[in-house]
């Protein structure tokens, strides 16, 4: 057996626990267009929630190993600036981490500073 499991592998399982509890989940297949687009869009009624429903953008990734991609770390904060959130998930049993907060901060590195987007604000504060 390989050292870890691949991303895909890990995928599969998610998704069926993950249905198996209650959740929709949207395989989100993505070509050259779409960079940067967590592998799941998943939903489910919970009378918890304050609108009585959870939405959420989950990402895989191996538990050793895993890493950030370039349009990862420019689009997921632009989405967190605009209040939408991104988890991440390395395998089952980690449901009750999609009712906390979006954790891919918790995978961000400084090398992933680069990447950042500047706002169109900070472009003309630039220029002058």
């Amino acid at each position: 057996m390989a050292r870890s499991k691949l991303e895909s592998a890990i995928s599969r399982e998610v998704k069926a626990e993950l249905i198996g509890l209650g959740w929709h989940v949207e395989v989100i297949t993505c070509n050259a267009y779409m960079r940067g687009i967590p592998d799941f869009y998943c939903y489910r009624l919970d009378s918890c929630a304050p609108d009585g429903e959870l939405h959420r953008w989950v990402d895989i990734k191996r538990p050793k190993g895993g890493t950030l991609t370039k349009y990862q770390a420019q689009k997921w904060p632009l989405w967190e600036s605009i209040g939408l959130g991104v988890w991440i998930l390395t395998g089952t049993g980690q449901e009750e981490t999609l009712f906390g907060p979006p954790n891919f901060r918790d995978w961000w590195k400084p090398r992933y500073d680069k990447y950042l987007l500047k706002s169109p604000a900070d472009i003309l504060r630039d220029t002058k």
